[in-house]
């Protein structure tokens, strides 16, 4: 954790082309603390979103997306303590890692299904309904077959599949909690350049960690407050 002259070390130098960033000793804590933290929490917002449900239909949007909020924070925690306790050749530490990227495209998907899903009169949306968990899964086969291949065009694939869906309902309509969806957006897409800075800034990656807590609490809200409750949530098209 710390330098020969008693500094904390907070970062090591960035990555070498086609390898992976080593995390100092402190870098792999917070790693670990920055989305372990929310395990819990998660846990009793999906249980707050199942309670407040009164329809089958929000029953089911609330447990699906509470259940991929735990499991986002769940997996990357594991992941995170799997690299502070395994070497790199460990097999657990490889299928987590596949599993933490897998769980980012689950989770943009599960983070549209509420929305997607008990909003009424959305017929110029609907087929986004299906579209984003086709996007999801072709995401996840990309990943599979070229993991930590091409960093940089990973990194746009996620960007891409957040953000295009978004386009047609949130630019063309008005309706309760779309700005809370563009802010939590705009905490991911801030964080996506933490994330790209391992070795330039000092705990770039807990730093994305937090940009990802804030922007999944924000969107969080926006489902507790406008979408679950015996409230017909309806767009307003403009």
């Amino acid at each position: 954790m710390f330098q020969p002259n008693g500094k904390l070390l907070w970062k090591n130098p960035p990555a070498k082309s086609n390898a992976s960033y080593q995390p100092t000793t402190t870098e792999h804590l917070f790693n670990i603390f920055t989305h372990g933290a929310c395990v819990l929490p998660a846990v009793y917002a999906t249980w707050a979103l199942v309670h407040k449900s009164t329809t089958p239909c929000q029953l089911w949007a609330g447990l699906i997306y509470g259940t991929a909020l735990i499991m986002l924070f769940t997996v990357s925690t594991a992941f995170h303590t799997s690299c502070y306790l395994c070497n790199s050749k460990s097999r657990l530490r490889k299928g987590l890692h596949r599993g933490d990227r897998a769980m980012i495209y689950i989770f943009i998907a599960s983070s549209y299904f509420p929305w997607l899903t008990i909003m009424q009169n959305m017929d110029s949306v609907i087929d986004l309904r299906y579209t984003i968990w086709i996007l999801a899964a072709a995401g996840i086969l990309y990943q599979q077959v070229f993991h930590e291949k091409y960093k940089w065009l990973e990194t746009i694939i996620y960007l891409m599949i957040a953000v295009l869906p978004s386009i047609p309902f949130v630019c063309t309509t008005e309706f309760e909690g779309m700005w809370e969806l563009k802010i939590g957006g705009a905490f991911y897409i801030v964080g996506l350049i933490f994330f790209k800075c391992d070795g330039v800034v000092p705990l770039a990656h807990a730093i994305w960690h937090l940009h990802v807590s804030v922007g999944a609490s924000i969107h969080y809200y926006a489902v507790f407050i406008y979408l679950m409750g015996p409230k017909q949530y309806k767009l307003e098209t403009q």
